[in-house]
């Protein structure tokens, strides 16, 4: 659903456009080769420890701190990961002329697999590129190709929300041409450009692009080269650390430092409200009293966060994501919980993810026994669906399943998939791999505790609107 890791090579630039009133001049990127590009190895961000934090007590005072906590972590989570992407960008782009890696689109041309552990729950269905812009200094110049396969550029701002979505959906396979601009950029764009407002100066462009199975690699990956960007003006610069284990101090500092470059008048209004906690504030400025709580508290609301993870709509065993998904207004509760476990998750009407920690009847998943997985016929999807297997770490991330087929997903582009008379498809998921022709429609399971992810990406309105579930997962007899 969500971050990623990045390839060093950046995408070709945008063809250079009429220039922009009172802007400076055109800052391009340089096309390189698409063939071969060179993997850096991705380093691990830190884990949080493994020790549960004791639970917090319920006093006024941690009430308060937690809805400051919870308004500035997805900014954090924001930065820091904007920091992880840029580092590598810098390290492996020295020499070819992309400088920090602002407002430059960087592609990554492999599918994750299981060696993927630097971001929980990765797709197997999707290549990647993603741009962190700075859109201080003028507006970012972004094209889209005329695709005949799913293809989406999500924008979000400084908070994590969804601000647009351009690709099939908004332009089809016609493709189109648009200018992201800041929260207060005014002037004249050139004709037939559009208009596309971020609510922040710093924001994420995140483009997926669908493969159709195995030997579609190559054709996916071209089709991901063809989206362009060009930046006007420079970049702000940024000089901060935002560790994957944060203090009280660097937590407050890149919140705050979120807020100053932000030009969102309404996320700074907000802002206001959690003063008293130091929110916007220096951290020298506050007590040693409330430089201690800070410090003393934060293991235990990261902790809150991964327990509500598995939050939402419960039918059947399968969990529903709520309807401001993505588009989260006041709610910083939703907000915190899918930046730490799925950041840059997409708006329901785009995409759709349903997941299931347990069967029907409450029995949790595991790999120890086994389990049918029903797909009914004909799916109202506009892009495509998939059912992914993950297998859940002591800390609560999730990541693919090894094993010797490198099969990690099942979905309606896998053809070696065996239908049911009716068109319906049935799926057996358990550890050890079925013998004969049912291998076909095995998913394999680890061998402990593991949680199935759904997809549906141009969702119809039966699955919009919750006329169309999906059946429970239930246990049947071990395939030898």
């Amino acid at each position: 659903m969500f971050a990623l890791a990045l390839l060093a090579q950046p995408l070709a630039a945008a063809p250079a456009r009429p220039p922009v009133k009172r802007t400076a001049p055109v800052k391009r990127t340089v096309a390189k080769p698409a063939v071969k590009p060179a993997v850096r190895p991705a380093a691990k961000p830190a884990r949080l420890a493994n020790i549960i934090p004791a639970a917090l007590p319920d006093t006024p005072e941690i009430q308060a701190l937690r809805r400051a906590f919870r308004f500035g972590f997805a900014p954090y989570e924001m930065l820091r990961t904007r920091q992880l992407q840029l580092s590598r960008v810098a390290a492996a782009g020295q020499g070819a002329g992309m400088g920090t890696g602002v407002n430059a689109l960087i592609p990554r041309l492999t599918l994750a697999d299981a060696s993927m552990r630097d971001v929980t729950t990765p797709n197997n269905d999707t290549l990647y590129a993603s741009a962190w812009l700075d859109l201080a200094q003028g507006p970012v110049f972004f094209s889209t190709p005329g695709l005949k396969r799913y293809h989406s550029a999500a924008l979000m701002s400084i908070t994590s929300d969804v601000l647009a979505v351009l690709g099939t959906r908004s332009s089809g396979a016609s493709g189109g041409r648009y200018a992201i601009v800041g929260p207060n950029w005014r002037g004249d764009l050139p004709a037939g450009v559009e208009r596309v407002r971020s609510q922040s100066n710093d924001a994420w462009l995140l483009v997926r692009v669908v493969v159709n199975g195995e030997n579609d690699l190559a054709a996916a990956a071209d089709g991901l080269m063809r989206f362009t960007l060009s930046a006007v003006g420079g970049e702000t610069p940024l000089e901060l650390k935002v560790p994957a284990k944060p203090d009280g101090k660097a937590f407050l500092t890149a919140v705050g430092t979120a807020l100053e470059r932000s030009g969102d008048a309404l996320l700074i209004s907000r802002a206001a409200q959690f003063a008293d906690q130091g929110i916007g504030k220096a951290w020298e400025t506050l007590t040693p009293e409330q430089q201690k709580l800070w410090n003393d508290s934060l293991p235990g609301l990261i902790h809150e966060l991964r327990a509500g993870l598995a939050a939402g709509d419960s039918i059947d065993g399968w969990v529903y994501p709520p309807f401001n998904m993505a588009a989260y207004g006041d709610d910083d509760d939703l907000r915190a919980r899918v930046a730490l476990g799925g950041l840059a998750a997409l708006p329901r009407i785009e995409a759709i993810y349903v997941s299931a920690r347990t069967d029907g009847e409450g029995r949790t998943l595991t790999g120890a026994k086994s389990w049918r997985v029903k797909i009914p016929a004909r799916l109202p999807v506009g892009g495509f669906w998939s059912l992914t297997m993950y297998e859940q770490q002591p800390d609560g991330r999730l990541f693919f399943v090894p094993n010797a087929l490198n099969r990690f997903a099942i979905g309606d582009r896998s053809d070696h998939i065996r239908p049911e008379p009716g068109g319906g498809i049935e799926l057996f998921v358990q550890a050890a791999r079925p013998s004969g022709e049912r291998v076909v429609n095995w998913l394999p399971a680890p061998k402990g505790n593991f949680v199935l992810m759904f997809r549906a990406y141009l969702p119809g309105a039966p699955l919009l609107d919750g006329s169309l579930r999906l059946p429970p997962v239930t246990e049947g007899e071990m395939i030898p």
